[in-house]
This record gives structure tokens, C-alpha cells and sequence, in this order.
């Protein structure tokens, strides 16, 4: 049996320590009080957490930041935010005053990066900033540009030195990480016996290794093999690799777990290497089968 300990790859310890016993004391023991600028310093973070729940604005101050000079900054920033409210949206284009661009199957392959890099440098221009995940070619990321991202709509207000920032992930979820993310949610939901599986990322349409099923079978295979244990502990997981081939996408992961019998006896042990298979559905990686040590669909 393979063991994850020799890839490095345990991702926790129990760890058991005693304390001795305390004799019975009958002193009260007097709050703490704060002192004025540890009440203003606590004031400050509610003002930022209420800014950033409600308005979306991010707290990236100092803490060796004054607590007077903190709260006049975040109450400018609530002043600003409760005056633009009501702002109308606009496309990003509009919004930084971009020109209508080539398409993407017009551009040379050696002018993409010329034209990438001067449609950011007039958005930073306009205080608008968007990130460049890797895992895209430089024409995938002008088509997001020019398709998705210009059209795209933003607040349309701003302030000297404001900056609006935007991610990629926040339009297409097809970054590698989402690969993991969603093998991994789908196993811990799997090995989670104190909750229903719903299976979010499970295909409509998966496979086992002969044959497609549902993904109302899968529910009730995983069901099957949840009812075998009265406990099931999820011990390690690690991704490894993702490799393509001609008949789909596979993540290959190393995982451990264990599970107590419901007809008793000692903890079964399992752990190896497992493997996914996903596809990318309507912008999202799903989960179309899983073979583990214990348990395979």
C-alpha cells in the first residue's frame, strides 16, 4: 500500500497534551478594561469590516497607522461610498474611454502582445486594473479582454489615486485551481457523514469505468457507501498532476482516510493514489467520475 508520509504529504497531526488540575479558588477576576486608543483601534476595524461587507472595499491599512488617522481615512471612504450609492453602471470600455478593438482572429500572432499590453496600460491609465492568470495564451486573454472584459460593467465613479481592481476568476472559472477546488470539495462532502451530498460539482453525466450513469446513480452509490460506517475521517489529500489525453481530463491526487464500521470492529485504513475525471461544463470544471482506495464511481 502506498503511503502518503513518503511524498510529504500528511497535512495534519493529532496533537495530545494534558494540563494539570487547578485547585478551586474563589477570587473574581476583574475584566480588563481598554484603554481609549485599544477602544478606537477595535472601532475602526467594525468600521472596516462594515465597509467591506456592504461596499465591497477592501482594508489595507497599517497597523502602526495612528487609530485618529484611521478613522478619518475610513470615514472618508463610507462618506465617499454612501455620495456614489446610486451611481450608474457603465461598461469598462466607456467607463476608461477605450476605442472599439480588433478582434481577436484579426490580430497577428506576434502583435497580440502589443495590442494586451496597451489596452492595460489605458486601463491602469484610468485607475481600472485586471490580472493575467497564466494558464491562458495571449489570444485567449485579448478575447477576454475585448469580449469579456471591456463589455463588462463597473460603478462609474472615482477619486484621484482610486483604483478599481478586478480578477479573472471572477468572470471564468476555468484556472487550473478550480480543478483541485472542486475534486477536493467533492471528496470532503463525500467523506463528510454529517451532511447530506448534493454534489455540486459531480457531473449530470459521468462515467464509471465502463459505462455512463447518471448523476442520480452516483448519488446513490455514494449513499450506499456512506451507509457502511458510523464515522469517516478525511486524514490527507494532495494534489499531484493533471494530464489530458484523447478521451478527457484526469486529476491525479493522493488521499487518505478512514472509516469505523457500523457493524463494528477496528477503523478501516485507506490511502493511495486516486484519480478524477473532470470536464469543463458550462464554465466550470465538473467532477464526471472519481477512483479512490475504498471507493471508486
Amino acid at each position: 500500500m502506498m503511503r502518503l508520509d513518503e511524498f510529504g504529504s500528511k497535512i495534519g497531526k493529532n496533537i495530545h497534551s494534558s494540563l494539570p488540575s487547578l485547585p478551586s479558588t474563589n477570587l473574581i477576576m476583574e475584566e480588563p478594561k481598554l484603554t481609549p486608543e485599544e477602544e478606537l483601534r477595535m472601532e475602526n476595524q467594525l468600521k472596516a469590516l462594515d465597509l467591506e461587507i456592504n461596499h465591497g472595499a477592501a482594508n489595507f491599512l497599517s497597523d502602526d497607522l495612528p487609530p485618529e488617522i484611521t478613522k478619518m481615512f475610513l470615514e472618508n471612504v463610507a462618506n465617499f461610498e454612501a455620495a456614489h450609492a446610486n451611481a450608474r453602471m457603465v461598461p469598462v470600455r466607456e467607463f476608461a474611454g477605450i476605442p472599439e478593438q480588433p478582434g481577436y482572429k484579426e490580430v497577428a500572432e506576434e502583435d497580440l502582445e502589443a495590442h494586451i499590453q496597451s489596452l492595460l496600460e489605458q486601463l491602469e491609465a484610468a485607475g481600472v486594473i485586471i490580472d493575467r492568470p497564466e494558464h491562458l495564451r495571449p489570444r485567449g486573454y485579448y478575447r477576454f479582454l475585448t469580449e469579456d472584459f471591456l463589455n463588462s460593467e463597473m460603478t462609474d465613479y472615482t477619486a484621484p489615486g482610486m483604483i478599481h481592481g478586478f480578477s479573472y476568476s471572477d468572470f471564468h472559472h476555468d484556472g487550473p485551481e478550480f480543478i483541485r477546488e472542486h475534486v477536493e470539495e467533492t471528496l470532503l462532502e463525500l467523506l463528510n457523514l454529517n451532511r447530506d451530498v448534493e454534489g455540486e460539482w459531480i457531473s449530470e453525466t459521468c462515467r464509471d469505468q465502463s459505462e455512463a450513469i447518471s448523476k442520480a446513480e452516483v448519488l446513490q452509490r455514494i449513499h450506499i457507501f456512506r451507509s457502511k460506517y458510523t464515522e469517516i475521517k478525511p486524514i490527507a489529500f494532495r494534489e499531484q498532476q493533471v494530464q489530458r489525453t484523447e478521451v478527457g481530463m484526469y486529476f491525479f491526487f493522493l488521499v487518505a482516510w478512514e472509516g469505523t464500521p457500523i457493524h463494528g470492529g477496528e477503523p478501516e485504513r485507506h490511502e493511495g493514489l486516486g484519480v478524477s475525471q473532470i470536464e469543463y461544463e458550462d464554465g466550470e470544471w465538473m467532477v464526471q467520475g472519481i477512483m479512490m482506495p475504498g471507493f471508486e464511481f
